[in-house]
């Protein structure tokens, strides 16, 4: 597996932890007070789940674009000589 497919993979894992995460949140203003406390925690996980996933993502799609930039280099060099 290439660090693009992997990157796209991990963007869609972050997009369903955000839609989950946006559930939470919705029950927050119907929340009565002895649930506030859980809810919160459970959205902070879900939030920090989140942004690993987003920046690892993010980290991969770098990866396979210096990846394919040093490729395409490659092949210029190829084609000039």
């Amino acid at each position: 597996m290439d660090y693009f497919t992997m990157s796209q993979e991990y963007f869609r894992d972050a997009d369903a932890i955000h839609k989950t995460m946006r559930k939470y949140e919705a029950k927050l203003s119907g929340c009565r007070k002895e649930n506030l406390e859980k809810l919160n925690s459970t959205i902070a996980s879900y939030r920090y789940i989140y942004y690993d996933l987003y920046n690892t993502a993010k980290l991969l799609l770098k990866r396979a674009q210096k990846i394919e930039s040093k490729t395409e280099k490659e092949k210029e060099n190829k084609d000039a000589a």
